[in-house]
């Protein structure tokens, strides 16, 4: 782990020309409507939401009737009831039946407007988890810009104080050829001075990581020049005395986590009452209309003698009376004709009466239930989190303003005091050591005066953030 933080820093230190001599300067702004754009969670998440966008156009379309057109063609083989004549064929028969259905649920429970809402607050929640997903990039983005920020003025800070010791240096050559000062002083003030350059390569790569975090974040090409704006940050305490329960409630009304936490508990409603619903009657309304055609169909067109005569009586002087065999003369069914004569209507109407389906509704109804209770204890530490966030925010603002007003203060006294050690030294009247830690205090107080400044404009943007009024440096 060490070995590999050692090679980002040499890796950064080696970028650290391409960074800081890039010709592109980002805003703030630019860097969310980047990241908004391109970031690929959120266009998967915009993927996901896109899908309950059509779950929900189909819960609208299961209101509408169905309406379904069927056609089939076969051959029957063997000993077979014609569906047509009703008669038996042992010879291969042609057949064709066309038809349509169309059924409708006139009664179910409320399931489908049930099915409807339920939809309905899952496409809603999703959108506000493409919102609280932005807010979040939103967030991590400022943090990473504020902390480049910040090292950019700890490396000014750094740079400086090597300014000053470089010049301690040549100060203290000089009296060293003059014979007021010994060697070994010489070679303490250089020492000091080599390791003020190893604490700004040290902020200089710390810079650099920072851009490289941020150049992440944005799925940049890290070879491409890059740079931020710096904007002009003003510390101000408009922030301190601002309620967080006045924050809270206006977060509450906006803020993507909550209201996607409060349409959760609509779908679990929504998903209750139609586990209910299985329990009702249902009434759903059908028709059907078709036609067909049959090869074995025929019809009697005439009749023809067969030549042949059998005796049906005799008369009284018992002369046989006979009548001529006939055979009957069939033609076969043109496929217009049987289409037309086939032709067949149905309407029905159906009730389906739940009696006893092996619990599996009373078990979907406890279920429900309990995911019911759920999306409600998630929407309460939701909110929670949301208040602690909030709370958190205001105590880390007004806590960081105290801290910067503070060490403001304190960097004055200590910026006098060190200008009174390098006089003092160069007079003789102190050792390296006190100069040295002077100089530490300084170093100290500046470095907390910063990060006080960056901490607390972080959080009160943050506070800010929640009642809706963007992220703004």
């Amino acid at each position: 782990m060490y070995t590999f933080r050692i090679f980002l820093i040499v890796a950064a230190g080696l970028m650290l020309p391409v960074l800081s001599t890039g010709q592109s300067v980002w805003t703030l702004e630019r860097c969310f409507d980047h990241a908004l754009s391109n970031n690929l969670h959120i266009k998967q998440q915009e993927f996901a939401e896109e899908r309950t966008r059509n779950d929900l156009r189909q819960s609208y379309a299961n209101l509408f009737p169905n309406l379904n057109a069927i056609s089939q063609q076969g051959y029957n083989y063997g000993r077979t009831i014609d569906p047509f004549t009703n008669e038996f064929a042992t010879e291969s028969v042609a057949f064709q039946r066309v038809y349509g259905s169309s059924n409708v649920t006139l009664f179910a429970g409320f399931q489908n407007i049930n099915n409807i809402r339920l939809h309905l607050a899952q496409n809603t929640a999703f959108r506000y988890d493409t919102e609280r997903m932005q807010n979040d990039i939103i967030l991590s983005i400022a943090s990473a810009y504020l902390q480049i920020l910040y090292f950019k003025d700890m490396v000014e800070v750094t740079r400086q104080q090597l300014d000053v010791m470089e010049q301690q240096v040549e100060r203290t050559r000089i009296m060293m050829q003059g014979g007021t000062v010994a060697r070994g002083a010489m070679l303490e003030i250089e020492a000091q001075a080599a390791q003020e350059r190893l604490n700004l390569l040290n902020m200089e790569n710390n810079l650099n990581l920072a851009y490289l975090e941020l150049i992440h974040m944005l799925d940049l090409d890290p070879g491409e020049p890059f740079t931020i704006e710096r904007p002009d940050l003003a510390v101000g305490e408009e922030y301190l005395f601002q309620d967080p329960a006045v924050v809270l409630e206006k977060a509450l009304g906006f803020e993507p986590s909550v209201m996607a936490a409060g349409q959760r508990i609509r779908m679990a409603e929504s998903g209750l009452a139609m586990a209910r619903g299985e329990q009702s009657p249902r009434i759903s309304f059908g028709a059907s209309y078709g036609t067909g055609y049959s090869g074995a169909a025929r019809r009697q067109i005439g009749q023809e003698s067969t030549g042949q005569f059998t005796e049906i009586g005799r008369t009284a002087s018992n002369e046989a009376v006979v009548r001529e065999l006939t055979m009957p003369i069939f033609e076969r069914i043109s496929y217009r004709d049987q289409i037309k004569e086939n032709m067949n209507q149905a309407i029905q109407l159906e009730l389906y009466i739940p009696i006893f389906n092996r619990l599996q509704v009373r078990r979907r109804i406890q279920n429900s239930r309990v995911d019911l209770e759920t999306a409600r204890i998630s929407y309460e530490i939701t909110r929670n989190n949301l208040t602690k966030t909030i709370e958190q925010a205001h105590a880390d603002a007004t806590a960081a303003y105290q801290r910067y007003l503070a060490t403001t203060k304190s960097q004055e006294a200590f910026r006098e005091s060190f200008k009174d050690s390098e006089q003092r030294l160069n007079l003789g009247m102190i050792s390296m050591v006190e100069y040295n830690e002077a100089k530490a205090r300084l170093a100290r107080s500046e470095a907390d005066a910063l990060q006080a400044k960056y901490e607390y404009i972080f959080s009160a943007r943050i506070l800010e953030f929640y009642q809706g009024r963007g992220f703004n440096l």
